[in-house]
């Protein structure tokens, strides 16, 4: 079911340029960079630079753009000639409108500012070029038809993840551009394909009770999803409950539906002391127990029980989702994929762990909205699957 809604509208800081060109009307605003003293940036085509109100240059391709932090204002120097103002823009020069900085492309423009004693170089563009710049950063998108139905089930997912970042207000900026919020790519991020997806769904929203819902999504779920309160602790959200993915998991064409993990023993008493679960890394790992799981089969709690070089024991308690930051993978490089596993110590005392699925398991299952729309399911029914209750409303503003 599509609805109508139309928002309260959210305050803008367009651009006030004597540019001549069209503004973005409420756009979203997306950290691309920031730092303390100085940001060192290069364009790779020419673009102008405002301060609030006037035309102060024109960049041209390869200038080096020096921003410096200089009190409550920053300084920006461009071959010899120095700007002093509390806010930038950066704008294209070009009909098509994309900035090119730093060997990235962007659309909209690009704000710099004095935001939280830092400089900070944010993207403001609108919505809808936002979510064209998450899709294929944040979704297996590939080029096949049979998984355009998913893929318009997770443009909706993303927008309306960014829309209830934008209705926050708050003061600087809405959005990360990675993991803390949604991955985004400005126009290398995006493609003919996911494009024409995102047009597709232009202004569809997710609701629950005539509110935005709130959004959670993750690559694979192993065959049940997970209580948004078992990992997130939020209550009272009867659309974010276990969804049980069918006998023969949809999400199962997934590269990480099933996985394993191997860990000297040296190596899992390193990871227990990184994360100061224990302060000291004389330890022995003699057990490890599962204590109990949720609903969706992914542990909730789980006990390791240490000896030192004195034999006396030591026992850390581990809960829900922290398992994945604490124990890691093997590598150590990322977060162990999911909680959904079973443990064991081998006789050579290593520890296995054989899991299933890829991340939290809450929300939308990547993988398995790609088998749904591969089993014949339309972007609603794949929602309603993943969102029971909810409804697909068209924004008007």
């Amino acid at each position: 079911m599509i609805g109508g809604c139309s928002s309260s509208k959210r305050f803008s800081n367009n651009v006030n340029t004597s540019s001549g060109k069209s503004e973005i009307i409420n756009p979203i605003r997306i950290l691309l960079d920031e730092n303390e003293d100085k940001l060192s940036l290069f364009t790779d085509f020419g673009v102008l630079l405002f301060d609030e109100n006037i035309l102060l240059t024109n960049i041209h391709s390869a200038d080096k753009i020096n921003v410096t932090s200089k009190s409550d204002k920053i300084e920006i120097k461009i071959n010899g000639k120095v700007f002093s103002s509390g806010l930038f823009y950066l704008r294209s020069d070009t009909q098509n409108g994309i900035i090119s900085l730093s060997g990235k492309k962007y659309r909209g423009a690009l704000k710099i500012f004095k935001g939280n004693s830092k400089i900070q170089l944010v993207n403001q563009v609108s919505l809808e070029d936002y979510v064209k710049g998450v899709m294929n950063e944040e979704m297996p998108a590939g080029k096949d038809e049979k998984r355009y139905e998913a893929l318009k089930a997770f443009s909706i997912c993303a927008r309306t993840y960014a829309f209830n970042k934008m209705k926050m207000n708050k003061d600087y900026f809405d959005i990360y551009s990675d993991t803390r919020d949604q991955v985004y790519g400005g126009v290398d991020g995006e493609s003919s394909f996911t494009n024409k997806i995102v047009d597709e769904t232009k202004g569809q929203l997710l609701f629950f009770d005539d509110k935005p819902a709130v959004i959670f999504y993750h690559s694979t779920c192993g065959g049940s999803t997970e209580n948004v309160n078992n990992v997130f602790g939020k209550n009272d959200l009867p659309y974010l409950y276990e969804v049980f993915d069918g006998s023969e998991p949809y999400c199962k064409i997934s590269p990480a539906f099933e996985w394993i993990e191997n860990y000297s023993n040296k190596i899992f008493v390193e990871r227990l002391y990184n994360s100061k679960q224990i302060d000291s890394k004389n330890f022995f790992v003699r057990d490890i127990k599962i204590k109990s799981r949720f609903d969706s089969g992914r542990v909730n709690e789980l006990e390791i029980i240490l000896l030192d070089k004195n034999e006396n024991e030591n026992i850390v308690l581990l809960k829900g989702n922290s398992i994945r930051n604490i124990i890691k993978n093997s590598s150590g490089k990322s977060m162990l994929k999911s909680t959904m596993f079973d443990i064991k110590i081998n006789k050579d005392n290593s520890i296995t762990i054989e899991g299933k699925g890829y991340g939290h398991g809450v929300g939308l299952c990547q993988w398995g909205a790609i088998g749904l729309a591969l089993d014949g399911k339309n972007y609603l029914e794949i929602i309603e699957h993943y969102f029971s209750g909810t409804k697909v409303v068209q924004n008007n503003d």
